[in-house]
């Protein structure tokens, strides 16, 4: 027996057998000298009862529960095993709580620990076999030993046990590995050893962990991208294709084993994407081409180049998207649909029912409809009727006024700007593909668009400012407020392009000569304005006569502006004539006077417009209108209320 140990048997016996001995030991660790008081509070040091077992299902279930430790430390203390095999000895594997989860030990130290009661499923708690090893290392939070004599349990005074916790990520202990030796062979590096062992087995812990998290999150991101509507193509530097999700095989129809084939073998990539790739930058959203297994497929797509830590290129991640289904975004998002039907278009009189018919058998056609009107009088609104009166209704409606296009700017907007490599956004034509195109104001197309929109309507091709043709399915609706025959006759038209746009020529009448109109106008302009206002609007018998007398040089949109000024200047919600634009109550007047001849039939009448027009023009302010009509107040206000006139609508 070694020197340390034969105090440390001396030191023992003294405790034991000298109850009142409780503190002032020599030569003794403090922590030992507390948990020998500890134990002999609780136990007898000569009697050893058998410990706790977990067994059966329990211990199936703690099995299973630190199924992470068991997995990763069972090798590694069967490799210890392999090196001390030919010394008496056992290692084992126990849970945060004691418990033995598993041992592998020589047969004569197995036997030994079997008389015990310590094998599977047996708990090493300080308070049914004394102190050990396997106890303070859990207390303690490091690698301990208990030696002979430093055991409080007589029964185990035979062996020297080393025991160090195994660590999370977290610092939070997933159990411990243990070492069993008889005392005798007790060993300075034995400590050490299960001390670095227990090291090992929480670092390989925490790489399985951390790499069952990146499988787990990787079976996550291969999920996520299965299900995207956008294609994802993946490969390495090298040329081997990496992933390819389920979208992106339909779009290049591929199978479901191109990974790990070369890409240049499985497809042609378009040159945008190899400069990219060559300058090392990616690029966003290029419509282009990309030729595989003997097909052109049209495209949109971006491209991402991942780095590694070295600032090197890890990968390249292409997303394709259906040309189709970007443009259904862009028309969702900008609002490109028609909104209005011939049900919203107002119009009774005789001139505008034979509009409307037209337009409807329009509808039913194929062919570019040409709307020719003043401006004003809702040509758009009867582009969008026909629009959705057509096939072509749940499909794009774009409307340009090419007017606000500048003249430089008109062909890249026509016929599609150029990008870097061969990528080329898409024309407004292109994004109109299977619907209709609203080209009001037709007559300022540059003579470059008209070309091409003229062989457009010939033979549904369109060239490209790149050189490239694509055919494009589109029907054209323009509008024009000018003479466009007199515009051909100036050369400021094609004569061609006029015969194809007037397959469908259909005149709009102006506002003044379907006066009958105007009421209908009214009303539905005060429908809308009274959901707004939240409260019902009418117009007075006087203020109706005024707007159906009026001319409208500004037709529908003049209309709509003054019923909307109207509406906020009247104090309730009826519009009087006072309420009105002097412009129109003037214009009015002198219109009235003009046309009616003053013989003694219409004196009155004629009478009672001039005052209405000196009381417009003096705001209703009596003495003004006194110095102007040059009679006196008397006079004025006996013909006022023989007229029936307020001066409270003038002011």
């Amino acid at each position: 027996m070694l020197p340390r140990q034969a105090l440390t048997k001396a030191i023992w016996h003294a405790f034991v057998s000298q109850p009142s001995v409780e503190a002032g030991l020599p030569d003794i660790d403090p922590h030992l000298q507390q948990v020998w008081a500890r134990c002999r509070r609780q136990q007898r040091h000569d009697h050893w009862p058998m410990p706790h077992r977990a067994k059966g299902v329990t211990f199936d279930s703690i099995l299973k529960s630190k199924a992470a430790l068991v997995n990763v430390a069972v090798p590694a203390i069967e490799d210890i095993y392999e090196y001390l095999e030919n010394d008496s000895c056992a290692l084992l594997i126990c849970d945060e709580t004691g418990c033995t989860l598993y041992s592998c030990a020589t047969a004569d130290m197995q036997q030994k620990l079997h008389d015990l009661g310590i094998q599977e499923g047996s708990y090493w708690r300080e308070g049914i076999i004394g102190n050990n090893a396997v106890s303070s290392a859990r207390h303690l939070a490091k690698a301990t030993q208990t030696i002979g004599y430093e055991h409080f349990k007589q029964a185990l005074h035979d062996f020297a046990v080393y025991a160090a916790p195994v660590f999370d990520g977290n610092g939070s202990a997933q159990g411990c590995i243990a070492l069993v030796l008889p005392a005798n062979k007790a060993s300075v590096s034995a400590l050490g050893l299960i001390h670095s062992a227990a090291r090992d087995i929480a670092s390989q812990m925490r790489a399985d962990n951390m790499l069952t998290e990146s499988n787990q999150h990787l079976s996550e991101v291969h999920v996520l991208l299965e299900g995207v509507a956008e294609g994802v193509l993946a490969w390495y530097p090298n040329g081997k294709i990496h992933y390819l999700n389920r979208k992106g095989r339909e779009l290049l129809g591929l199978g479901a084993g191109e990974s790990g084939r070369d890409i240049n073998t499985v497809m042609t990539l378009p040159q945008s994407i190899q400069q990219a790739i060559r300058r090392g930058k990616g690029v966003d959203m290029i419509e282009t081409t990309i030729e595989c297994k003997g097909k052109l497929i049209p495209l949109v797509v971006s491209l991402k180049i991942v780095k590694n830590d070295q600032n090197e290129t890890h990968c390249y991640i292409a997303l394709l998207y259906p040309l189709k289904h970007i443009r259904d975004l862009i028309h969702h998002h900008a609002g490109n649909r028609a909104r209005l039907t011939f049900d919203d278009i107002v119009g009774v009189s005789d001139a505008m029912q034979r509009t409307i018919r037209q337009a409807r058998h329009a509808a039913r056609g194929r062919g570019p409809v040409l709307l020719h009107g003043e401006d004003g009088l809702g040509k758009s609104h009867l582009a969008q009727a026909i629009h959705n009166a057509s096939d072509r209704q749940d499909q794009p409606f774009i409307a340009i006024n090419c007017q606000a296009i500048p003249k430089e700017l008109m062909a890249t907007e026509f016929l599609g700007a150029s990008q870097e490599g061969d990528g080329v956004a898409a024309s407004k034509f292109e994004l109109a593909h299977g619907g209709t195109l609203f080209l009001d104001q037709v007559e300022c197309l540059s003579a470059e668009v008209q070309a091409a929109l003229l062989h457009l309507l010939k033979t549904g091709l369109l060239n490209r400012m790149n050189g490239n043709i694509v055919s494009v399915d589109v029907r054209i609706i323009a509008s024009s407020t000018i003479d466009l025959a007199q515009a051909v006759t100036e050369k400021h038209f094609r004569g061609q392009l006029l015969l194809e746009l007037q397959t469908f020529d259909i005149p709009v009448p102006p506002l003044r000569e379907r006066r009958e109109d105007v009421a209908a106008l009214v009303e539905r302009s005060l429908m809308l304005l009274t959901a707004e206002k939240k409260h019902s609007l009418h117009a007075s018998p006087e203020a109706m006569s005024y707007l159906e007398n009026y001319r409208w040089p500004g037709n529908h949109r003049e209309l709509r502006n003054v019923i909307e000024r109207a509406v906020n200047f009247t104090q309730g919600t009826l519009i009087e004539a006072g309420d009105l634009p002097d412009s129109i109550l003037l214009t009015t007047a002198e219109a009235a006077d003009n046309a009616q001849p003053q013989s003694s039939n219409n004196l009155a009448d004629a009478e009672r417009n001039t005052i209405i027009r000196s009381a417009i023009l003096c705001r209703g302010t009596i003495s003004k209108m006194c110095d102007d009509l040059q009679i006196s107040r008397t006079t004025l206000w006996r013909k006022l209320k023989h007229y029936g006139l307020e001066m409270g609508d003038y002011k």
